[in-house]
C-alpha cells in the first residue's frame, strides 16, 4: 500500500529520504519505499484552488491532477511550463513509461507517487547508480 510508505514531518527529520515533496505549510512528505526504479513524489495540502487555475483547469479534483502532472514532469524531464499540457492528461496511459498512484493522507494531504517503468528508463540508466528524479 502506497500510503504506508509515505511519511509526513519536518525537513530535518526527513532529510535522509531522497524522494521528498515540500508542502506549502512547511511540512515535508517523503517516500520511504524502494528506490529500485526512479521515483518521484509530489504532495499538496488540499485548499482552495487559486482563481486563475480554477478558471483554466476546473476546481474538481485539481490537486490530484496537479500532483500527477508534477510527477510526470519530474520523471520524464519535462519542464514546469509543460504542466499546462500535462494537466489535461497526466495519467498512466499505456506507453508513457510512468506509473502513478495518488493517495489522500490525513490532514487533507494529496500525494502522488510516480515510478518510471523499466521500459521508460532513460538510455544508459542503471538502477544501481542511484539516479532519481526528485523535487529539489
Amino acid at each position: 500500500m502506497i500510503a504506508g510508505r509515505l511519511r509526513v514531518g519536518g525537513d530535518a527529520e526527513l532529510a535522509g529520504h531522497r524522494a521528498r515533496s515540500h508542502l506549502h505549510d512547511g511540512r515535508v512528505v517523503a517516500w520511504t519505499g524502494s528506490y529500485d526504479v526512479p521515483v518521484a513524489i509530489d504532495g499538496e495540502v488540499e485548499r482552495t484552488v487559486p482563481a486563475a487555475l480554477a478558471r483554466r483547469f476546473g476546481a474538481e479534483g485539481f490537486w490530484e491532477r496537479w500532483t500527477r502532472a508534477e510527477c510526470v514532469a519530474k520523471l520524464t524531464g519535462r519542464g514546469v511550463l509543460d504542466l499546462v499540457d500535462l494537466m489535461a492528461g497526466a495519467d498512466d496511459r499505456p506507453g508513457t513509461g510512468v506509473h502513478l498512484s495518488t493517495v489522500r493522507l490525513p490532514g487533507g494531504i494529496v500525494v502522488t507517487v510516480g515510478t518510471l517503468e523499466r521500459s521508460g528508463f532513460p538510455e544508459g540508466y542503471r538502477p544501481e547508480c542511484g539516479r532519481l528524479f526528485v523535487r529539489l
